[in-house]
C-alpha cells in the first residue's frame, strides 16, 4: 500500500495505483485522477473516488448502497461505470470506500459555463 494526502484526504491505495492529480472534492468525498500500472497503453487512466465516512450513519450508507448500484448497473456511453472496488484490508479499516471508475477528461462545468 501507498499513502497519498490529497485535498486534506488521505489516499491509501495499492502499488499498482498512482495518483496524478486531484479531480475535486465535495460532500462525499475526494476524487483523484491516477495511472493504474497493471493496465497497457492510453486505457491506464482512472478515476479513484474515496467515499469517506460512508457507514457513519445509516442514511450515508444507504445513499452510498444506491450510487454504487446504479453506477454498476447502469450500461450507457454517456454514465461512468465501475471497474472495480477496493477491498479493505480488514474491517477494523472498513470505514471508507474506494471506487475505480473510467476517467472523463471533460469537466461537464466548464462546458455549461462556456454556453
Amino acid at each position: 500500500m501507498k499513502a497519498y494526502k490529497v485535498l486534506g484526504s488521505r489516499f491509501e491505495l495499492p502499488e499498482t495505483y498512482e495518483i496524478i492529480d486531484p479531480v475535486g472534492s465535495g460532500a462525499y468525498g475526494v476524487v483523484v485522477a491516477a495511472k493504474d500500472t497493471l493496465e497497457e497503453g492510453e486505457n491506464n487512466m482512472v478515476a479513484i473516488k474515496k467515499i469517506e465516512k460512508a457507514f457513519e450513519h445509516k442514511v450515508f450508507a444507504l445513499r452510498t448502497l444506491r450510487e454504487l448500484k446504479i453506477m454498476r448497473l447502469m450500461d450507457h456511453e454517456n454514465v461512468l461505470s465501475i471497474k472495480t472496488i477496493l477491498k479493505p484490508e480488514g474491517p477494523e479499516s472498513f470505514d471508507q470506500i474506494y471506487v475505480v471508475s473510467e476517467l472523463m477528461e471533460t469537466d461537464l462545468s466548464q462546458i455549461v459555463k462556456s454556453n
